[in-house]
């Protein structure tokens, strides 16, 4: 590759402030989930109408925007979930990002001319990862944080795919997107009041029992007992991932896309996020030279508020 490649800077939206705050801090493009097919709930989705206003304020930066459908719908679901996106398309979005190498598949041979990113959730950790999901037609795979620039180099050599990092994520003890913590916790849902109410929620993925939605369970904490009296409390383990520093070495790895988790984050915690970054992709004397960044830009309580 190329010295000095400066990548794409992917950044997450929730709200249309979200989206607008990202973009004045520089990212070169945004992904959002749509109502009912993210599994994030409502938290950090958008509805059909705020999509649209995304997409205008996108094109009027000169921006593309990425969409999230990372549940994986029942079989059923499917179709719905494909004529829909026929719809979708339309509207301007740049890509779509899926969850599943079996939908992801199916949406391509629906839309062949149609970027399709495979999720962190996909589960791809090394070269043949990647070239087993370039083969079922990702035009982009995106790698967590927690693999190391050399190893992205030894996956750019093997593929010819776009490569996003997830560079600032929860790094935590279970495959992210693949979690069925929320099943457990509600077996048996019932309407929720975030849900639309011409019932496009898609109720498939792992969390089938919290009709596709992420509740957060492994962020409670947890009551420890020992002969039915309680000894302790504990969360389950979780460390933040922000390798702000190590961008250059990422792109000189050959990764083209630098990719922020955070699509809960408020307006103005999005724009910290996208800046630190901005400024690490721009401003690194070399691609041997680490950036440094002020770690105290960000707030203590990140690994709760930055997924």
């Amino acid at each position: 590759m190329t010295a000095n490649r400066r990548g794409t800077l992917l950044a997450p939206a929730g709200s249309i402030e979200a989206a607008a705050a990202g973009l004045d801090a520089g990212a070169d493009a945004i992904y959002v989930g749509l109502k009912g097919w993210s599994r994030g709930g409502a938290r950090g989705e958008l509805t059909a109408a705020e999509l649209q206003e995304v997409l205008v304020l996108a094109r009027q930066r000169e921006a593309a925007v990425q969409l999230a459908l990372n549940t994986i719908p029942r079989g059923q679901e499917t179709d719905f979930l494909l004529e829909r996106l026929a719809g979708l398309r339309e509207w301007g979005i740049a890509g779509v990002i899926v969850n599943d190498p079996g939908i992801l598949a199916r949406i391509r041979r629906s839309f062949p001319d149609l970027s399709l990113t495979a999720s962190i959730g996909s589960g791809a950790l090394n070269r043949e990862d990647v070239a087993l999901l370039e083969e079922a037609g990702a035009s982009a795979v995106v790698l967590p944080g927690t693999i190391d620039p050399a190893e992205i180099a030894e996956i750019r050599a093997s593929v010819t795919v776009q490569i996003e990092v997830m560079v600032h994520m929860v790094d935590e003890f279970h495959q992210l997107g693949k979690c069925w913590m929320p099943s457990y916790y509600r077996t048996h849902p019932a309407p929720m009041p975030e849900m639309p109410a011409d019932g496009e929620r898609l109720t498939g993925s792992i969390k089938r029992g919290g009709a596709g939605v992420c509740f957060k369970v492994c962020l409670q904490p947890w009551d420890l007992y020992l002969d039915g009296k309680r000894v302790d409390a504990r969360t389950l383990p979780a460390r933040q991932v922000s390798r702000a520093g190590d961008v250059r070495a990422y792109l000189e790895a050959g990764a083209d896309v630098i990719k922020l988790q955070g699509r809960s984050l408020a307006p103005e915690m999005v724009s910290l996020l996208v800046r630190q970054f901005r400024i690490a992709m721009d401003t690194a004397p070399d691609g041997r030279q680490a950036v440094h960044v002020e770690r105290g830009t960000l707030p203590p309580s990140w690994v709760v508020v930055g997924r």
